[in-house]
């Protein structure tokens, strides 16, 4: 099982250094114009890339599981799935959090133990919503 799931990792961190996603979530030109208009409750986009973006997130959270990843580079990962799918405020975007719940629950991480993750520190420092959202995704 680890060496699957060890496997997995080199292969998501492959396609996420050669700037493909792992999901299908190709847009038009005019869905990406879209996508880049802003509300209060996150970017504006589609229905199906926010479930694609949420699937990406997972598999990739999924992947990290307990590594010892940096948290910097958990966050360029998150940062490269989120360009792949026309997202900028990928931080302020309620559903990144959703998608690394679910990938943490898929990696089988203790939902207790979400807060003692390092590579989680940078992004739930300061910020207690966070929490609450990847808790609400796992």
């Amino acid at each position: 099982m680890k060496y699957d799931r060890r496997l997995l990792f080199l292969i998501l961190v492959a396609f996420f250094l050669s700037g493909c996603s792992v999901s299908h979530s190709i847009s038009s030109s005019s869905d990406s114009s879209s996508s880049i208009s802003r509300s209060s409750s996150g970017p504006e986009i589609s229905d199906q890339n926010r479930k694609d973006y949420i699937k990406d997130l997972e598999t990739y959270t999924e992947a990290i599981g307990q590594s010892h990843v940096s948290g910097d580079d958990f966050m360029r990962g998150l940062s490269r799935i989120a360009r792949n799918h026309g997202i900028s405020d990928w931080e302020s975007y309620r559903y990144t959090y959703v998608g690394v719940g679910r990938g943490l629950k898929a990696a089988g991480i203790d939902k207790g133990k979400i807060g003692d993750l390092p590579y989680l520190a940078p992004l739930l420092s300061g910020h207690p919503k966070r929490i609450e959202y990847i808790k609400e995704g796992y």
